[in-house]
């Protein structure tokens, strides 16, 4: 082989090997500087995504516990109010039986208040009739009742006879006997007839009322009925 002086000719095995173009070589070197430029290594670099915007990539237990929290947390909500709407309405419907059984008391009350008024007012017109009914039966026959009202200011039956005498001859026996000309009044005839209101409001018309009167004045002017009558009867006109 001829040798040129100062210069080593490329063997033919060289001039065979290829050349790696220029723009390829500054399209490796590009890359190689945007991997080291992210981190990443050129294999391994991601296209661009919200994980390359934010920097970070949320990691996927975080998720899975945010949506867990995030649905318990809609269940607690729900189960509370559940809850406070099951409260109040428990709360309402109390309020209501309270009221019901209040309006049911005072109904109780009212209706036994109006049943005491009422039994009241009953007992009150039976006494006001029995006292009618007996006023009229005395009215009408006020000799029994004479007998023991002489009985009790002391006077035993054999003063009866006198006594009886003595008023039937003054009003016999009649509750409402007026002397026209004195103006004497009642079964006694007490003079004037004013007097016998001492003995009670009632003296106009209840003969027992004019006879406590007169069994009274009897008593305190002549000492029994028999002295009365005698000296009623030694008088002429009649008096005593």
């Amino acid at each position: 082989m001829t040798r040129t002086r100062g210069r080593r000719m490329p063997s033919a095995a060289a001039m065979k090997r290829p050349v790696v173009g220029s723009g390829i070589a500054v399209a490796l070197i590009a890359s190689v500087g945007a991997a080291v430029g992210t981190g990443e290594t050129p294999a391994t670099a991601a296209p661009q995504s919200d994980v390359a915007l934010t920097g970070r990539a949320a990691p996927v237990g975080d998720a899975f516990t945010a949506l867990t929290d995030s649905t318990g947390s809609a269940d607690a909500q729900r189960l509370a109010d559940e809850r406070r709407s099951a409260a109040a309405s428990r709360s309402e419907s109390r309020e209501q039986e309270r009221i019901a059984e209040a309006k049911k008391a005072k109904e109780q009350a009212a209706a036994k208040k109006k049943a005491a008024a009422q039994k009241a007012l009953a007992k009150r017109k039976a006494a006001a009739k029995a006292k009618t009914d007996r006023l009229k039966a005395v009215q009408a026959n006020p000799k029994p009742s004479a007998i023991k009202i002489m009985h009790e200011y002391g006077f035993s039956d054999d003063q009866w006879g006198c006594l009886q005498s003595l008023w039937i001859g003054e009003s016999d026996f009649e509750w409402d006997a007026t002397n026209a000309s004195s103006g004497a009044y009642g079964i006694p005839q007490s003079l004037p007839a004013e007097k016998m209101a001492t003995a009670g409001p009632d003296w106009r018309t209840n003969p027992e009322t004019q006879m406590r009167w007169g069994m009274k004045y009897i008593k305190d002017a002549y000492g029994s009925p028999c002295a009365a009558y005698q000296f009623w009867s030694n008088n002429d006109p009649h008096w005593y």
